[in-house]
């Protein structure tokens, strides 16, 4: 499978980051995950099932109602989380994670490059 590859190709690519996971927003699906180190499993699931809510801003219209967004990012001492949303296939965000010493903006940089790498189903 192309993500499974993709997926792979993209972290051992990324020395620091512990995985990356690639969740379909609309249909509550976990659609690839590629752990290493000392990274849960369950820390990276619970990471992208996330990703519908923290790629969503309120939308100016009616209450509840959400726009996405591109890209997210949560951080605390111990991880990092970056997201970003697949473009022309914007159902598929794209969270990667690494130590929370980690470079924030090389590592929001490469998470958008992974999910640019993305190619649109036909």
């Amino acid at each position: 499978m192309e993500l499974e590859h993709t997926m792979k190709e993209a972290l051992a690519a990324r020395s620091d980051a512990v995985a990356l996971a690639c969740m379909d927003t609309r249909a509550g699906l976990l659609v690839g995950i590629e752990v290493r180190g000392d990274a849960l499993r369950d820390d990276v699931e619970l990471a992208a099932f996330a990703a519908a809510d923290l790629c969503a801003v309120p939308s100016q219209g009616i209450e509840g109602d959400r726009d996405e967004c591109d890209e997210a990012f949560v951080s605390s001492s111990r991880w990092v989380h970056a997201y970003a949303r697949v473009p022309g296939r914007r159902e598929l965000v794209f969270v990667g994670l690494a130590p929370g010493d980690t470079n924030i903006a090389l590592l929001r940089d490469w998470i958008r490059h992974v999910a640019e790498s993305v190619r649109p189903a036909a």
